[in-house]
């Protein structure tokens, strides 16, 4: 009886694990999320695949191409125009953001960098 009893839960177990082996890279294979840092600065960077689209921050969702490791985007708001610059690196867990602002009043250029781990 205990035999009987440790097989269904042994089956159980493993049909459980391989549903969710299954399941788990289709939910998260078109995304990937990033932490970056500067100093006490903290920004979330998220890369949708699938639709070419990345969130950086609390921004509305833009499209980025893609020139070897480098991601690039751009947005904007009233006065001032950002130009991001994503670097991935060679194992794509870590990379580096570049920011560049530019104020369209003063003609101010202002730049930042990041430091990004993979963050899940």
């Amino acid at each position: 009886m205990l035999k009987k009893l440790l097989h269904k839960f042994f089956n159980y177990l493993l049909s459980s694990f391989s549903f969710l082996i299954i399941c788990m890279p289709t939910v998260f294979a078109n995304s990937t999320k990033y932490l970056c840092s500067q100093n006490m600065n903290h920004l979330y960077v998220i890369f949708d695949k699938k639709e070419k689209k990345v969130t950086s921050g609390n921004d509305n969702p833009k499209k980025y191409w893609t020139e070897g490791n480098n991601v690039f985007w751009v947005s904007a708001n009233d006065v001032t125009v950002y130009e991001y610059t994503f670097e991935n690196s060679y194992n794509r867990l870590s990379g580096k953001l570049k920011i560049k602002s530019h104020n369209l009043v003063t003609s101010q250029n202002s730049w930042f960098d990041y430091e990004c781990a993979v963050n899940k």
